[in-house]
C-alpha cells in the first residue's frame, strides 16, 4: 500500500485547500464561510478565499445566502475516482462470502473523528451497488473507527450487546489506512469461535491488499 506521507516541503496552500473542501463536503449541508472557518480554526479571510477559489473552478456552489455547497465538479470527480479505484473491485470477491453467509460487510477509512464507507452491505442488499452509497459514521460507533484510531494491532473484534452482535475488522496493509469489516448476529454459528473469524477476516485483508499491490 502507498504510504500517507507528507513531503518534505509541503505545499500548504493545497492542503488547506483539501480541508476546506472536505469540511464543506463532509458536512452534508450548506456551510457560510464563517462557520467554515471556526470548524477548522481558520482566519475568515483566508477561508472565504479558499471557498472562492473552489467555487470559481466548479468544486462548490453557493445557494442564494452565500453558503457553500457540492459543485458540479466534485460529483465528476467523485464518479472518476470510484471508476479508476483499484481498492472496491479488489475488494469485492473477498467480502461476497462473508456476505452470503448473512454478514454486514464495510470497506471504509476514517477520516477526523468519522468513519467514511467506500462499500457496506447489509445481509440482502446489492453489495456492489453499496458503493459509495452509504453515510459516514461517527468514529466510536464503528469497528473500522476503533481499529484505524490508533496504530495498533492489524485485527480485532468485538462483541456488541446492544445489538446482539459480533463484529471483526483487518487493516488494509499492515499500517494501512483501510480497514474491512464484517458483522454477525451473535446467533450465526459462524461467530464461535471468534478467533476463526478473525484469521478469516485478515486473510481477506491480505488478499486484498496483495491484489492493489505496491
Amino acid at each position: 500500500m502507498l504510504s500517507l506521507m507528507a513531503p518534505a516541503q509541503a505545499n500548504q496552500s493545497i492542503a488547506s485547500g483539501f480541508e476546506v473542501l472536505q469540511e464543506v463536503i463532509s458536512a452534508g449541508h450548506a456551510l457560510g464561510s464563517r462557520e467554515v472557518a471556526r470548524r477548522l480554526g481558520m482566519e475568515h479571510s483566508r477561508a472565504n478565499r479558499i471557498l472562492g477559489t473552489l467555487a470559481s473552478v466548479g468544486m462548490l456552489l453557493q445557494d442564494r445566502d452565500s453558503r457553500y455547497l457540492a459543485g458540479p465538479r466534485i460529483h465528476v470527480l467523485s464518479a472518476l475516482s470510484l471508476n479508476a479505484s483499484r481498492l472496491i473491485p479488489a475488494a469485492l470477491p473477498h467480502l461476497r462470502p462473508f456476505h452470503s453467509e448473512g454478514a454486514t460487510v464495510a470497506l471504509g477509512t476514517l477520516w477526523r473523528d468519522t468513519v467514511v464507507y467506500l462499500l457496506h452491505a447489509n445481509p440482502g442488499q446489492d453489495l456492489a451497488a453499496s458503493a459509495g452509497a452509504h453515510d459516514s459514521y461517527p468514529r466510536d460507533r464503528s469497528i473500522i473507527g476503533s481499529l484505524l484510531a490508533d496504530d495498533g494491532p492489524s485485527a480485532i473484534w468485538q462483541d456488541r450487546p446492544q445489538e446482539d452482535s459480533r463484529a471483526w475488522a483487518a487493516r488494509i496493509g499492515s499500517h494501512g489506512a483501510m480497514a474491512i469489516a464484517v458483522v454477525l448476529p451473535r446467533a450465526n454459528p459462524l461467530c464461535r469461535p471468534p478467533r476463526a473469524m478473525l484469521s478469516r477476516v485478515e486473510a481477506a485483508a491480505r488478499a486484498i491488499s496483495a491484489s492493489i499491490g505496491p
